[in-house]
């Protein structure tokens, strides 16, 4: 009986003495004498070998790193992903394949647990949910027969550690799996469908506003010292905005499609309950961010709880909601003093960019083209990477083409138009399909060479166009 508890006693002194050395508990994060050698060996082979794409031979020196030094380094983590994956996707073996899988899966889990201890030792920031929500996306991508409520929970997880730090694609992916459990199950994950794309409309507003926030900051300090690093960087923000435009796009699409709740659906679930909720701002303001989101801003639902929203606490969304309610009674000089409040109110730049553009679309409507470009260039200095307002001014020039008393010169306000669809597409991805659909529709509208010709004019030279559009294009 001794000779056992003096078995488990030593047992237990190694385990612990294990732990120190391998720096789990203390500061030896390398180990101690031979095993700090054999620790630094290691590194130095894994790296080696990972930087030559030679994945079988890093595997097991990262493995014994893995396993004995678990906060040696962060990279042993980041090689571990390059190491897996790259095994992975050569692997025959389907077996072979999952236990890799399953590797990756520990390898994110080991990680998570000690996220603390990594951060001690990097100043590049660490966080245990944006390993998680990497998890999640491999797990959707590699696991065979994954799970949905796995994948849900751990996206969902993840997105509520991250919030607007979340990266874009993990918060498209919630919206993704989340619309994917509505159609499995209406009545079950009906009302956690539309918190999750409430969740995710505001947390991808918050990445394109510090992708913008970036942008500008790049683009400041080039101007100010002329460092091409910083030029790159600001370039480099912007792919990131593009892409994360797109994620915003498909995040509304996800919903949409889902079926899980069309504007006729949110007036009958919310309609009947918006009178005794009239003072419940926070049940107001749900109302009114989602059936803002989904364009649905002429429903009786959304126009009253603005209102009622709008005398307990002026806030944006509320001072455009009143702003739709008095353009649908009629009153267009009150709607624009309201909707002037909602974008004053705003304070994220991309929001408030986007309320410029819609406010720019109701001038369109009215036909003040020049009041509508006056918003839609607003939208643009908030945002340079928002593609609508251009395909608004292109709209207007197209609508408003006569400034001379020449039909043939007026026919040359399109190359206005499309050079504004030109640079919508440019700016914007997530609008190439309907300002190509413009182009091809306004091109039919330019003027023979010959007329031109006969005026002066030749491909390739500039010309004016007139009146309250005044601005200067190039013959096609």
């Amino acid at each position: 009986m001794k000779k056992s508890i003096l078995a488990i006693v030593f047992a237990m002194a190694a385990i612990g003495a294990s732990a120190q050395i391998n720096g789990i508990d203390n500061d030896n994060r390398f180990g101690v004498g031979e095993d700090s050698i054999n620790c630094v060996q290691l590194i130095s082979n894994c790296n080696v070998n990972v930087k030559n794409n030679s994945f079988d031979t890093a595997y097991p020196f990262w493995k014994e790193l893995f396993t004995k030094y678990p906060v040696a380094r962060v990279d042993t983590y980041t090689n571990g992903v390059k190491i897996l994956k790259g095994l992975i996707a050569k692997e025959q073996d389907e077996q072979k394949k999952l236990d890799y899988i399953n590797e990756l899966m520990a390898l994110y889990d080991q990680q998570i647990k000690y996220n603390d201890k990594l951060q001690e030792i990097t100043k590049t920031k660490l966080s245990a949910g944006n390993t998680l929500g990497k998890k999640a996306l491999d797990y959707i991508r590699l696991v065979p027969n994954a799970s949905l409520d796995e994948a849900y929970r751990m996206l969902r997880e993840s997105v509520d550690m991250e919030k607007g730090e979340s990266e874009y694609i993990v918060t498209q992916n919630l919206m993704k799996i989340s619309a994917q459990k509505y159609k499995k199950d209406p009545a079950g994950h009906g009302e956690q469908v539309i918190q999750d794309y409430l969740d995710a409309s505001v947390y991808i507003v918050d990445v394109l506003d510090k992708y913008n926030e970036r942008i500008e900051f790049y683009t400041n300090r080039y101007t100010e010292l002329q460092d091409p690093k910083d030029s790159v960087r600001a370039d480099g923000f912007g792919k990131m905005i593009d892409a994360a435009r797109i994620a915003r796009s498909n995040i509304d699409g996800y919903f949409i499609n889902s079926g899980a709740a069309s504007c006729d659906d949110l007036e009958a679930i919310y309609a009947p309950k918006i009178e005794e909720n009239k003072g419940n701002i926070e049940y107001l303001n749900k109302v009114i961010a989602l059936m803002s989101m989904l364009k649905c801003t002429n429903q009786d639902a959304y126009l009253a709880a603005s209102e009622y929203a709008l005398a307990i606490e002026p806030t944006s969304k509320a001072a455009m909601g009143c702003g739709y309610r008095y353009f649908k009674k009629g009153d267009t000089d009150k709607a624009m003093e309201l909707f002037d409040q909602a974008i004053e109110l705003e304070q994220s730049a991309t929001n408030k960019a986007d309320m410029c553009n819609k406010v720019g679309a109701i001038y369109l409507s009215l036909k003040k083209y020049s009041k509508a470009r006056e918003y839609a260039r607003k939208a643009i200095a908030l945002n340079s990477k928002f593609g609508d307002p251009y395909i608004l001014i292109a709209q207007c020039y197209a609508a408003s083409p006569n400034w001379n008393n020449d039909n043939i010169l007026n026919g040359c306000t399109y190359y206005a138009a499309v050079d504004k669809l030109q640079r919508a597409k440019a700016v914007d991805p997530t609008v190439k399909e309907q300002a190509n659909k413009l182009i091809a529709q306004y091109s039919n509208y330019f003027p023979a060479q010959d007329e031109l010709f006969m005026r002066g004019y030749s491909k390739g030279k500039s010309i004016t166009i007139g009146g309250w559009i005044n601005e200067t294009t190039t013959i096609r």
